[in-house]
């Protein structure tokens, strides 16, 4: 499963919800732009999401996918065959209709009782479509709290992904019984701050080959880390405010993905491998020969 040579892994993730999804205040649920119509559209998440399979089959590499429930709904309809796409793929939950958990934006905090009866929920759906378990969460809009994050140790849930941290080195939450695997927010040794999401890398605020080498860079830094990648499918096609792209743009989103995948999987000393996977491994390893912690373990985590 692992590969010991491997001295960082790389997790590619999918965030699958609708079309530049947007909290709305006054409501839990996100919407497409505009608004006002009250809709969540996936047109441009199912075209990203096909697109995106392939390059990962056409490259090999497996990949963990987070799927809003609704949206997965959606897709299924559109494509019988959704499981058999996703098959070689973690499946994660990424909540019910993109519920902002904190209340940040919507100003409707969720509380402990709601959020169990909307994850658990989720997964009724999830599994009604990929019959698969279920192990990883990630918050929508990366909003979560201690509460959220215990209820998903106590409902059994392995790992969440939704910190946001400089550390790539995992780290157990005792107290909620839950691995996180946080997303990255690094400075390079340029300088410049290399974070796990595409997108200032699609907007040019990033070059590609920078990306890259600054990801591989980390690999001496700490053996055995986790450094994970993740965008929306329907970021390939449109902007957060919905403005559609051109075709010529789209296209270069598209190749975008697939060099830094494609320079990533030529660098040495680094190993794609799925979330669920990566936290597999950390178990296995979890403690020495002298029964000691190989990884942080901590009572608390600062959200």
């Amino acid at each position: 499963m692992a590969n010991e040579k491997a001295r960082l892994f790389v997790a590619f993730s999918l965030d699958v919800d609708p079309d530049s999804n947007r909290a709305v205040r006054g409501r839990i649920d996100s919407l497409s732009p505009p608004p006002e119509e009250g809709r969540a559209r996936i047109d441009l998440a199912h075209r990203g999401l096909i697109e995106t399979l392939r390059l990962l089959e056409r490259l090999n590499i497996p990949a963990s996918l987070f799927f809003e429930a609704r949206t997965a709904q959606m897709l299924a309809e559109r494509e019988p065959d959704l499981n058999a796409l996703t098959s070689l793929h973690e499946i994660g939950c990424h909540s019910h209709r993109h519920e902002d958990f904190v209340g940040t934006a919507t100003g409707i905090p969720i509380n402990r009782a709601q959020a169990k009866d909307i994850i658990r929920e989720s997964l009724q759906i999830l599994d009604g479509i990929f019959s698969r378990k279920i192990t990883g969460f990630r918050a929508p809009y990366l909003r979560t709290n201690h509460d959220l994050l215990s209820l998903l140790g106590e409902m059994g849930f392995t790992y969440d992904s939704s910190v946001i941290s400089d550390c790539i080195r995992p780290f157990y939450m005792k107290r909620a019984s839950l691995w996180e695997l946080a997303l990255a927010s690094l400075r390079a040794d340029s300088g410049r701050r290399v974070i796990s999401y595409l997108h200032p890398v699609f907007e040019g605020k990033r070059d590609v080959k920078e990306y890259v080498w600054a990801i591989g860079s980390t690999a001496h830094k700490i053996k055995g880390g986790l450094f994970i990648i993740a965008f929306h499918p329907w970021e390939l096609f449109a902007t957060p405010s919905g403005r559609l792209l051109s075709a010529e743009d789209s296209r270069k989103r598209v190749d975008v993905v697939a060099n830094v995948l494609q320079g990533l999987k030529a660098t040495p000393e680094l190993k794609f491998i799925r979330l669920d996977q990566y936290t597999a491994h950390c178990q296995d390893i979890l403690h020495d020969e002298q029964g000691r912690s190989r990884y942080p373990q901590i009572h608390e985590i600062r959200v």
